[in-house]
């Protein structure tokens, strides 16, 4: 069960972070659709688009433990063989 709650949420995530740089990239478009304006609303949407990235980034180095504890056994098969299972 949980696996599928993990791809739909990155599914869904996926779908919404595109629409939402989508929506930003059209709103600077505006109505025009010369070449310089699209431009102009594809490197606005890059652009949040990579600040997102690095926000993520900052947060994830921020949260995540760097190492393991030292007391933390690396293979717990030791310790199981001999329980029936």
């Amino acid at each position: 069960m949980a696996s599928g709650v993990l791809n739909s949420a990155r599914q869904l995530g996926g779908c919404v972070g595109l629409a939402v740089l989508a929506t930003v990239a059209a709103a600077r478009t505006g109505s025009s659709a010369s070449p310089s304006a699209l431009n102009d609303g594809y490197a606005l949407s890059l652009a949040v688009g990579a600040g997102l990235f690095l926000t993520a980034a900052a947060v994830a180095a921020a949260v995540l433990p760097r190492r393991r504890p030292a007391d933390v056994p690396e293979h717990r098969e030791a310790e199981l063989e001999g329980i029936p299972s």
